[in-house]
């Protein structure tokens, strides 16, 4: 299943680089993901699509694995 998620750094949290290749490379370490793209950039947002398959390994949610590196879902 291809999955599309839009993702903003937090406010408390100015970066002075682009989210979508931090969250893209933090996808892909998140056990069932795979195939990770950066569907459009933009200064403050970033849409990310991939696919997902349920991997039977118990790990962070996507929102709490971007939520401890600054980002969040929007």
């Amino acid at each position: 299943m291809r999955a599309l998620i839009t993702v903003e750094r937090h406010r408390s949290m100015p970066n002075s680089y682009l989210v979508g290749p931090h969250a893209a490379v933090l996808l892909e370490g998140l056990p069932g993901v795979s195939e990770v793209r950066i569907e459009h950039e933009g200064l403050y947002r970033a849409i990310l699509s991939y696919r997902w398959k349920d991997s039977g390994i118990h790990s962070l949610g996507i929102e709490a694995a971007l939520k401890i590196e600054g980002m969040q879902l929007v």
